[in-house]
């Protein structure tokens, strides 16, 4: 499935940003898979009307923080996860090749043997610690995560005040664009997990494509959440005149929702539709990562 762009000229994100986050999120959620050759500079600026400088600043940013790599002759590419050089047989270059695939996605060696750490003498946690800067998502991704398992699920904006005793029962969960920076301030025991993101085609499973006269709502408190689905709405092919946002915050936002409308949200939001509304709740986290952390989790 190719994706698509949406562009917003007017609003408070710059282009560039727009672009960047797009092509982030399409890899987190596995939409723009490893190997996909992305848009040239000038096919993109030309669809979309913007200068071409834009796109490659972004491309550039895209490049230098590993996310795609340049083919020469041939274009952008999606990074691949683990990369193929030095392939010497024998444990030390199984190693190698792992610490350098970690590297290349933000892991540092000292997160690296950790995890191995757990993974070869696993243990279980008594709760799951959520570290989000914005409380509207910080919530959404409590909620998904406590309907998934019966342990305690907390919440804050950083890890500070979570010390040594702490660490050995809680597990850290963050998104993974923010997992890098939580793992830097975590004591040496802690153990961080990047939560994997579901997919346009997952989040959608199901629900059939919406006629063109009908307006689909997008309806949260999160900023981000707004964002994502608005992304992942026009990359699966609608149009986006058909979308509105509606802020959850906002007094009186269910009176905005008209009748035959079709409501996209998030798990917390859903809790507050009116009756009667036609609603498909969109979750962030992956069914793989929410089954990862139950076995951390398990009594």
């Amino acid at each position: 499935m190719a994706m698509r762009f949406w562009i917003t000229k007017n609003g408070e994100v710059p282009i560039r940003e727009q672009l960047v986050r797009q092509v982030v999120l399409g890899i987190l959620s596995e939409d723009l898979p490893a190997g996909h050759k992305l848009p040239s500079v000038r096919a993109l600026a030309r669809r979309h009307q913007i200068h071409s400088n834009t796109v490659s600043a972004a491309y550039h940013d895209l490049l230098q923080q590993g996310w795609l790599e340049l083919q020469r002759g041939s274009g952008l590419y999606v990074r691949p996860p683990h990369s193929s050089a030095d392939r010497q047989g024998g444990l030390d270059a199984l190693l190698t090749t792992l610490l350098r695939s970690a590297r290349s996605q933000g892991y540092e060696p000292s997160d690296v043997l950790q995890r191995l750490e757990h993974l070869v003498r696993p243990r279980t946690y008594e709760r799951i610690l959520v570290v989000e800067p914005e409380p509207a998502m910080r919530e959404i991704l409590q909620a998904e995560i406590s309907e998934y398992l019966g342990v305690l699920v907390a919440g804050v904006a950083e890890p500070d005040f979570l010390d040594d005793s702490q660490a050995a029962h809680t597990l850290v969960v963050a998104l993974p664009t923010r997992a890098a920076k939580v793992r830097r301030g975590l004591p040496r025991d802690a153990l961080c997990i990047a939560l994997r993101l579901r997919s346009a085609g997952q989040s959608l499973e199901g629900q059939t494509r919406p006629g063109p006269e009908v307006v689909i709502s997008i309806v949260s408190r999160s900023p981000e959440i707004h964002q994502w689905m608005r992304a992942m709405l026009i990359a699966v092919g609608l149009a986006p005149e058909s979308l509105c946002e509606i802020n959850a915050a906002s007094p009186g936002w269910q009176d905005r929702i008209g009748r035959g409308m079709l409501v996209v949200t998030d798990v917390v939001a859903s809790r507050e539709l009116p009756a009667g509304c036609l609603a498909k709740v969109f979750r962030v986290i992956a069914d793989s990562s929410l089954a990862e952390l139950k076995q951390f989790c398990r009594a």
